[in-house]
């Protein structure tokens, strides 16, 4: 997403854009998903148990954008199963009991 983020930044520049507002839009969009994955990643490493969720969360939208791609106008099989295949490897491997143990609440969990 950082890599996507600056290559419609780039566009936007050199490019004349039929829409200015949509174009900046998905380009603060972009920013905001990847500025979320960043935090995600940043937090599964350290290991804390609600990184889970945004995790599956961003799994289960590349699984629709996956659908997405077989179906509609021009389908693309090719990009579906670039889409699909990690992201469903992705969503097993974060239900595995191993993941679970690993992103255990501990130091991280609220004290009530």
């Amino acid at each position: 997403m950082v890599g996507m983020t600056a290559l419609l930044t780039v566009e936007l520049v050199s490019t004349p854009a039929t829409s200015i507002g949509t174009a900046i839009a998905l380009v603060v969009l972009c920013a905001i998903a990847a500025a979320w994955l960043l935090v995600i990643t940043a937090a599964t490493w350290r290991g804390r148990s609600w990184t889970r969720g945004g995790a599956l969360v961003w799994q289960f939208l590349q699984v629709a954008v996956g659908v997405g791609s077989i179906q509609g106008f021009l389908p693309r099989p090719d990009i579906a199963a670039w889409l699909l295949l990690p992201a469903i490897v992705a969503i097993v491997l974060l239900l595995t009991p191993a993941v679970s143990a690993y992103l255990a609440p501990g130091d991280d969990a609220p004290e009530p």
